[in-house]
C-alpha cells in the first residue's frame, strides 16, 4: 500500500479527531481531548498530517520548548556548547493512524517537526529534538532515524533520547527539503 498524499496543518476545530486511531489509547486520547486545547493555550503545538483527498488525519506530532542536562547529553550533541542546559524542543507526541502504519509517515513527521524546529532555532536558538521513547522498540525505531540516548539517566521508561537538529538538517538537505 502507498502512503496517500498529505499536507500539514495546525490542529483546529474543523479536524475530525474522533476518526483517528493509532492503536495507542493514550495517544488517541491526547489528540481527541487535549491537543487542540494545549495548542490554543500555548502549552504545546500540535500539527496534523492531513490526507489531501479526504481531509482525514493520518498522523500528528506535538512540539514544546525543552532542554536537557548538559552532562546527560551525548558529546556529539553538546560539542561547542557552554556547560548549561542544552536547549531544544521536545517531540512530546508522535503518532500515525493504523491505516498508514509502516508506510514511512512517522519518519516524514519527524522530518516535518525537525524542519519547524530548525526554523524556530534560527530565531531563538536550540540544537536538538528531545524524545521520550515509550518502549525499547520505540527507542530502536528512533535510533534508526539518528536519535541518540541520553547518558547517565536512570534505566526505565520512558527512554530519554535526542536527535540533533544538524542530523535532521542533513537528512532534509539530502532529500532537498530544507
Amino acid at each position: 500500500m502507498t502512503l496517500p498524499a498529505w499536507h500539514e496543518e495546525a490542529i483546529g476545530r474543523e479536524h475530525d479527531r474522533d476518526a483517528f486511531d493509532c492503536t495507542d489509547g493514550e495517544l488517541n486520547q491526547y489528540l481527541k481531548k487535549y491537543a487542540r486545547q494545549n495548542h490554543e493555550n500555548g502549552g504545546a503545538k500540535t500539527f496534523l498530517a492531513i490526507e489531501d483527498e479526504s481531509g482525514r488525519i493520518l498522523g500528528y506530532y506535538t512540539l514544546a520548548p525543552s532542554s536537557a542536562v548538559y552532562d546527560q547529553t551525548p558529546e556529539a550533541a553538546r560539542k561547542g556548547l557552554p556547560r548549561h542546559p542544552v536547549p531544544g524542543f521536545r517531540l512530546a507526541r508522535l503518532a500515525t493512524d493504523k491505516s498508514v502504519g509502516g508506510q514511512g509517515l512517522g519518519t516524514q513527521l519527524i522530518l516535518a517537526a525537525g524542519r519547524r524546529c530548525i526554523r524556530v532555532a534560527g530565531e531563538v536558538g536550540g540544537v536538538a529534538l528531545f524524545i521520550d521513547a515509550k518502549s525499547e522498540r520505540a527507542a530502536k525505531w528512533y535510533e534508526e532515524r539518528g536519535a541518540l540516548r541520553l547518558v547517565g539517566v536512570p534505566e526505565g521508561l520512558p527512554i530519554p533520547m535526542l536527535i540533533s537538529l544538524k542530523t535532521i538538517a542533513a537528512a532534509l538537505n539530502a532529500a532537498d527539503q530544507l
